[in-house]
C-alpha cells in the first residue's frame, strides 16, 4: 500500500525547475520546470485564442502548425530554463545556448527537441528533483549560457 508521501509532488522542482537527462540523447540535459498553474493557464488562454481566430470549436481543429508554434513559445517562456550537452558542431566545441535552444524549438526541423522538452517537463512534474539528483550525484551541470 502506498504511503501518503508516495503521492506527493515535488512542488519546489515543479516551480523552480530541475535538471533532467534525456535518455534518447545521451549527454543532453534540460533544466525544466514542471507543469505549473501559470503554464497551464497560459496554454489554455493561447489555445482558446487560436480556436477563436480559426473559428473552430475544439483544439484538435486548430492547425498543427499553429499548435506547434504555441507549444514552442510556451516551452520557451514557461518551462525550459537551461540546456547542457547540446552542440552546434560534431567536435563539440560550440555549445548551444539556452536562447538558441529556445529559438530552435520553433523550427519544425527540430521537433525532436520539442519532444525532449516535453519529456523533461513531464519528468519534473512526475518525479520532481529526486530522480535528477540521483542521476547527477546531487550536482547540477554547468550553465551553457543564456
Amino acid at each position: 500500500m502506498p504511503a501518503l508521501s508516495d503521492l506527493a509532488i515535488d512542488s519546489n522542482a515543479i516551480n523552480d525547475g530541475a535538471w533532467v537527462e534525456i535518455d534518447e540523447y545521451p549527454g543532453l540535459k534540460i533544466k525544466s520546470r514542471g507543469y505549473t498553474d501559470t503554464f497551464v493557464d497560459a496554454q489554455n488562454r493561447r489555445l482558446d485564442k487560436a480556436m477563436r481566430a480559426a473559428n473552430v470549436s475544439s483544439v484538435p481543429l486548430i492547425s498543427n502548425a499553429v499548435r506547434r508554434q504555441i507549444n514552442a513559445k510556451l516551452l520557451a517562456e514557461f518551462l525550459v530554463m537551461d540546456v547542457d550537452g547540446l552542440f552546434k558542431d560534431t567536435a563539440q566545441t560550440q555549445p548551444v545556448t539556452v536562447d538558441e535552444f529556445k529559438t530552435l524549438l520553433q523550427d519544425p526541423k527540430y521537433s525532436r527537441l520539442m519532444n525532449a522538452c516535453w519529456e523533461a517537463a513531464g519528468s519534473v512534474t512526475r518525479d520532481g528533483a529526486s530522480q535528477t539528483e540521483e542521476a547527477e550525484g546531487n550536482s547540477a551541470p554547468p550553465s551553457s549560457g543564456g
